[in-house]
């Protein structure tokens, strides 16, 4: 076999056994009684080492074995997690994930850079010397009752040579996919000699009708320890039990007509092919190139746009006999696009699994005790999506380690759980994501964002005591602003929450911080479920057309110039008895052309944060679906846009961040009000 072939597969589920292994560990550390993590840790660490064995990562193999080993106390219930060995496993853990990493860069991993904690684990007190035994004869639940043909089979075996073992095959409880992971089993054995029994009988295991564990018999020239190896070489097994096939149960079993024996199978050595007639058997799912995902994405993008091209031609030249095939087309591109963006989705799960080690070794290292929650794990985000919220979470969850929860001497002078919590949330709303950040610690004092305002320079004492608490709050998203004393390895540079800002606002998301003193902190962070084909609203301005998602579109109107009114320098609208304030877009994009004098002026309300905004336009063109365009390395620094489409004439629309636009004139209007540094130079304020 070429490993190389499935060198990519391997380093993918590596990736995959030591997030399992990360997160275990951590809810074990917990709570040492977690007897469903402790089996989590055997089954990922053994699934590992028979995968790093079969690609021939000695290494690997050596140190994920030295691993279970040294866990083998804790799992019989002989020794308590103790915090050293916790920490040799989560140093193993790295050292494994680095060895990935080199995999991954064409490096080969050496046996010599694994020596310390080799050391480290052998020293870890209780740990056994050697292997835990291999078989046991205990726990087989029922006789097995053989016909004559099989009886003939298991005499010839005997007669030339071959073992035969009965085996149990245990899963864990809730085991996922029964079905693929017998088959799965059945497959390795089957790789190792003849089964020739099964009970229940194999087409039932195969369809997984059983409860949680089948027996079987084996003809195989193989010993037991390989036998073993290869069934828990299969996730979610529990438990294998490999015992020699008692010669009475052949004697007991009730007589039946003897086959010809022209027509007796004879087992096989166990590097030949099986002899029982191999089955077909559907897996439910392939892995896929996220390459190829992108490509057929792209092609998909083309497609609505040539289609929305055709639908325009076909509109203008009023050609009947195109109507029935462009609706056939319309039907085929959307079903087609429906599925591509569905097998795009991936849980948010994926980023979600790396945090818990992530705070746990921060919150160690700043001595403080931290439980981190997560809920919604499940929910779906496009792989665009996923591939770029990691990096604002990371930003927020430091910042909550760091400067939200308190050390537990602080809390418990505030009454508190010494522990402080960090609950991670994601929530589906309308078309839209929302994931949240929240720790229950100190809160940002208002007064204290006022004072340090003051002290930079971005306020004056008048101005700072003119802001409410949440508009002060809203100030640490801006560059360079920290409350930290110092500045460390962790945070205190301003770096973190403007950084997470601009990320969420560059992918056309919403950032919002809501807080309180001495209880908390939240940020809200909004995204689209996909950033690459999307419904827009298409707006006139200055004879150009910009596209504004319709994710943040509450409603469209027209109304007549009388109807606005002037408020603190501000136009706005009375709707619905609340006060609307009115933007004209030119203004925001910085458009240079005449404002059009219209007998009713459109207006776009779109959502900002948690108010509402109407957006003055030249003219509302309508709504359509667009494939955006990422912009590219030097336009996609400019705020406010977060790409570009192609119109069904063939003209290009830049796709509006609606959000970034007001806060930037917003900004604008006060610097030159109070004559203050532009924000490009507001990182100059840090020192």
């Amino acid at each position: 076999m070429n490993t190389q072939d499935y060198k990519e597969l391997f380093l993918t589920e590596a990736r995959d056994y030591l997030s399992t292994l990360n997160n275990a560990l951590v809810a074990l550390e917990k709570d040492p009684s977690h007897v469903e993590a402790v089996r989590e840790i055997f089954r990922a660490a053994h699934t590992l080492k028979g995968m790093s064995a079969t690609m021939g990562y000695a290494p690997m193999t050596t140190l994920t074995h030295q691993m279970e080993t040294a866990m083998e106390p804790v799992r019989s219930g002989a020794a308590r997690l103790s915090p050293a060995l916790v920490d040799t496993l989560f140093a193993c853990l790295d050292r494994l994930e680095s060895w990935v990493k080199e995999l991954e860069g064409g490096e080969e991993i050496l046996e010599t850079s694994m020596g310390d904690l080799l050391e480290r684990l052998s020293a870890t007190p209780g740990a056994p010397e050697g292997r835990a035994p291999v078989s046991s004869t205990q726990g087989h639940g029922s006789d097995f009752v053989f016909d004559e043909n099989e009886k003939e089979i298991l005499a010839q075996a005997r007669v030339n040579g071959f073992s035969i073992f009965r085996l149990l095959v245990r899963f864990e409880a809730g085991c996922v996919f029964k079905e693929v992971r017998a088959f799965m089993v059945l497959k390795n054995l089957n790789d190792l000699g003849e089964v020739v029994k099964s009970n229940p009988p194999g087409t039932a295991v195969e369809k997984g009708e059983f409860d949680r564990s089948f027996e079987l018999v084996l003809v195989t020239e193989n010993d037991a320890n390989k036998i073993r190896d290869s069934i828990l070489s299969v996730a979610e097994v529990e438990a294998s039990e490999v015992s020699p096939l008692d010669p009475t149960e052949l004697e007991s079993s009730p007589a039946g007509e003897s086959p010809r024996a022209a027509d007796m199978p004879v087992p096989k050595a166990a590097d030949s092919a099986p002899v029982a007639e191999e089955k077909s058997f559907a897996l439910p799912t392939i892995r896929v190139h996220t390459s190829k995902l992108d490509k057929l994405m792209a092609l998909v993008q083309e497609l609505v746009i040539s289609k929305i091209r055709f639908e325009m031609v076909a509109a203008n030249g009023e050609v009947k006999e195109m109507r029935e095939p462009l609706a056939q087309l319309h039907h085929i591109t959307g079903e087609l696009q429906d599925e591509i963006m569905k097998v795009r989705l991936i849980p948010v799960k994926q980023v979600f699994d790396r945090f818990p080690r992530m705070v746990r070794d921060l919150a160690k290292s700043l001595g403080k005790q931290v439980n981190l929650e997560m809920e919604g794990a499940e929910v779906e985000l496009d792989r665009t999506v996923i591939d770029e919220i990691g990096e604002p979470l990371v930003h927020l969850l430091r910042n909550a380690v760091d400067h939200g929860v308190e050390t537990p001497e602080e809390r418990a002078r505030e009454g508190k759980d010494p522990f402080g919590t960090i609950r991670l949330q994601a929530k589906r709303e309308r078309s839209s994501v929302v994931l949240s950040v929240t720790d229950d610690g100190q809160g940002i004092d208002p007064d204290r964002v006022r004072q340090h305002s003051v002290s930079k320079g971005l306020l004056t004492a008048e101005e700072a005591g003119k802001l409410t608490d949440e508009e002060a709050v809203r100030l640490i998203g801006l560059p360079g602003f920290s409350l930290a004393k110092k500045a460390t390895e962790i945070s205190g540079r301003g770096v973190g929450v403007d950084a997470a800002k601009t990320k969420v606002e560059s992918m056309g998301g919403n950032f919002r911080i809501q807080s309180r003193k001495g209880a908390g902190t939240t940020f809200y962070l909004r995204f689209p479920l996909t950033l690459a084909i999307i419904k827009a609203l298409l707006v006139k301005v200055g004879g150009e057309t910009f596209a504004l998602p319709v994710t943040g579109v509450l409603e469209t109107l027209e109304i007549h110039p009388g109807e606005k009114r002037r408020l603190q320098l501000q136009d706005t609208l009375m709707l619905r008895n609340e006060v609307l304030p009115l933007y004209r877009l030119g203004e925001l994009i910085e458009v240079d052309a005449p404002v059009p004098v219209l007998d009713l002026e459109p207006i776009v309300v779109v959502e900002v944060g948690e108010s509402r905004v109407g957006l003055l336009v030249d003219a509302i063109v309508g709504q359509n679906e667009i494939a955006i365009k990422p912009l590219d390395r030097f336009l996609k620094k400019i705020r406010g846009f977060a790409g570009a489409t192609v119109l069904g004439d063939g003209h290009i629309a830049l796709v509006l961040d609606v959000n970034s636009l007001i806060e930037d004139l917003r900004e604008r209007r006060y610097r030159a009000e109070h004559s203050l540094p532009g924000r490009e130079n507001a990182h100059a304020l840090e020192s």
